[in-house]
């Protein structure tokens, strides 16, 4: 298998949901792989810094730090968008790309909060198939499996 394959290998086993944005345009979204990503180093460390710091209200962003955070969250919008597709290259007359500019206010601020939340109404890929992210929740919170 190459590089080329084991993509379409990725995307196409990657669980995807449609869902509703506020301007009333439906998007298929998937989750961005953030575990990936921070294993990877491609998460700021500004930002793990900041959930980090989350509990006690020292998580304050410099500009810098505040760049980075917006550049790596329209790097996860664009991963999690199936479709339409979000690239900042778009093309105005392609049908299936969306610049991210295109994109409505309210639209832009749910797709960075839905990831954010976890990316809710997306399952969660296990190997016994898709897991809704409500129900391992309650999973968690009862305490089985640990």
């Amino acid at each position: 298998m190459n590089a080329t394959d084991y993509r379409a290998h990725c995307a196409a086993s990657s669980p995807t949901a449609d869902i509703p944005m506020p301007s009333g345009a439906v998007f298929t979204l998937r989750r961005p792989p953030l575990e990936v990503w921070m294993a990877a180093g491609k998460v700021p460390q500004s930002l793990l810094r900041r959930i980090a710091a989350a509990g006690d209200g020292n998580g304050k962003l410099d500009m810098a730090e505040s760049l980075d955070v917006m550049q790596f969250l329209g790097e996860a919008m664009r991963a999690a968008c199936v479709s339409p597709r979000l690239s900042p290259d778009a093309h105005p007359d392609d049908p299936e790309v969306l610049n991210p500019a295109e994109l409505a206010p309210e639209d832009f601020e749910f797709l960075a909060l839905w990831i954010a939340r976890g990316c809710p109404g997306v399952p969660v890929a296990t190997k016994g198939g898709g897991v809704e992210t409500d129900d391992l929740a309650k999973f968690r919170a009862s305490g089985q499996g640990t």
